[in-house]
């Protein structure tokens, strides 16, 4: 009788499992839908500058191409205290209905011929802050919903979602070609249904609940996120374990949001929480100037200029499904074994200069190898994907102590995309001054650099244990 009683209870307690895993995941691609039209801006300069050329000029095209990351960080800069403050459902909700606007200017401005200049750079602005505000929100959510097993896999969701944007902008380019009204049109759908999603299936973090004090809401929140309706022991369970890590209650009750930021900062500035800000702000900078994500905004110019014969948006297609498949499969991978893959990041970068440049290939050698550009091209991709992108969110969404997580993880977001703006907008007078040779083997170097950082500074925290208030590793 009293086996049977074991057995009975191991079952309920592996149906619970696995009905809580499910909900996760779920939940996962719910909130990850928010960042995929906000993602779409870094791809959108790629298939509508070839049109654009032919009434933009080279300044203003330049200008296009990198203004949506230099108005990113300011997202960034209002997502983190918008998340600590508002709640992270409520930071979402902001990404979609900011991200909305600034696609259907974007579409407006397609018919405006006389003020079409004004009216992109102001949408490409909107998106770039809705890309700053996606920055850290689902992210965080993620990280604190999870269990401890899937919150690796779960907190590199970001870049998948941030990946899939790329191909679904780069896919409706190879489809409508010139009609880069008709895409903003299509993605300004994309943030729509976001805010019905996060209006009516997401529920708020628990965790972040319990931080007010609302454990009432915690504890329905909880519920929701197991799939059960009634306080089973394994909610019980989480939610003691969230309240045991002693999160600070009401820090922020009773204060002006001036004296909350200024708390912020000075709790950034202690040394558990300075430590990993400086290496992840480091990280964000070889990550950017390896030249990961210029290639993605120029990416039919540069495919054309690499010589690669197939079809140039149908190229950009095949480069997006790269990255996508790279970031869904190889996420978890560079977070256990980072080492192998960030010198082959730099072995890639060093073929690719030689192999793109038709000056170092013989003449008579140019018939046979017109596939080698493609191949590396791809070959970049999928390393740079696997070994830069996905990395330095998924840490930032574990190190951090609550109170300061949605923050820091913002402000590394807004560096980041500010690094991204120097390397984008710079990178056509770079063409023009070092070659595209120079260009590559300038990025190959920078990847050299961050190989070695990665390899003897940067952490691993795989496996650790989530500490809500002091964070782990510091």
């Amino acid at each position: 009788m009293d086996e049977e009683l074991v057995s009975n209870n191991v079952k309920k307690e592996e149906a619970e499992f696995k009905r809580s895993v499910s909900r996760q995941v779920v939940l996962g691609l719910l909130t990850n839908f928010s960042s995929i039209a906000p993602s779409m801006s870094l791809g959108f300069s790629a298939v509508a500058i070839p049109v654009l050329k032919k009434t933009l000029t080279e300044e203003e095209v330049s200008w296009f191409a990198s203004i949506a990351s230099l108005a990113a960080p300011f997202g960034c800069f209002f997502s983190g205290p918008i998340a600590d403050r508002f709640g992270r459902r409520t930071a979402m909700f902001c990404v979609n209905v900011t991200c909305f606007f600034g696609w259907l200017l974007l579409a407006v401005a397609y018919h405006a011929k006389e003020s079409q200049c004004a009216l992109l750079l102001l949408g490409r602005v909107i998106t770039g802050f809705s890309m700053g505000l996606s920055s850290a929100p689902a992210t965080i959510y993620m990280a604190e919903i999870s269990s401890s097993k899937l919150r690796g896999v779960f907190t590199t969701w970001g870049s998948i979602s941030f990946s899939l944007g790329v191909l679904v902008v780069y896919t409706l380019g190879f489809i409508l070609k010139d009609s880069w009204g008709t895409i903003s049109l299509i993605t300004a759908t994309l943030p729509f249904v976001g805010i019905v999603i996060i209006s009516y299936f997401v529920p708020e973090s628990p965790t972040w609940l319990v931080g007010k004090n609302r454990l009432e809401e915690a504890r329905d929140s909880m519920c929701s996120i197991f799939g059960t309706k009634t306080y089973t022991f394994q909610v019980q369970t989480e939610l003691e374990n969230i309240i045991n890590v002693k999160i600070p209650k009401n820090y922020t009750r009773r204060k002006t949001l001036l004296e909350q930021m200024l708390r912020k900062v000075k709790y950034l500035l202690e040394p558990h929480c300075l430590k990993p800000f400086w290496l992840l702000l480091t990280y964000f900078l070889f990550q950017q100037f390896s030249g990961t994500f210029v290639i993605v905004f120029y990416a039919i110019d540069i495919v054309k200029k690499a010589g690669v014969t197939l079809d140039p948006y149908l190229t950009i297609v095949l480069i997006g499904v790269t990255r996508m498949l790279t970031a869904a499969t190889g996420g978890d991978l560079c977070r256990c074994y980072p080492e192998p893959a960030w010198p082959f990041v730099c072995w890639c970068w060093d073929l690719t200069t030689g192999s793109i440049s038709e000056e170092k290939i013989p003449l008579d050698m140019h018939a046979k190898l017109t596939f080698l550009p493609l191949v590396m091209l791809l070959l970049y991709f999928a390393t740079s994907t696997l070994g830069f992108l996905p990395l330095p969110f998924a840490i930032a969404a574990e190190v951090f102590p609550t109170k300061i997580r949605g923050t820091a993880t913002g402000l590394l977001s807004g560096c980041g995309y500010f690094f991204n703006f120097v390397t984008v907008k710079i990178y056509p007078d770079m063409a023009e001054a070092m070659g595209r040779d120079g260009v590559f083997f300038f990025y190959g170097s920078v990847a050299f650099l961050g190989t070695i950082f990665v390899i003897y500074l940067l952490p691993e925290t795989k496996g650790e244990k989530f500490a809500g208030d002091s964070g782990i590793l510091w």
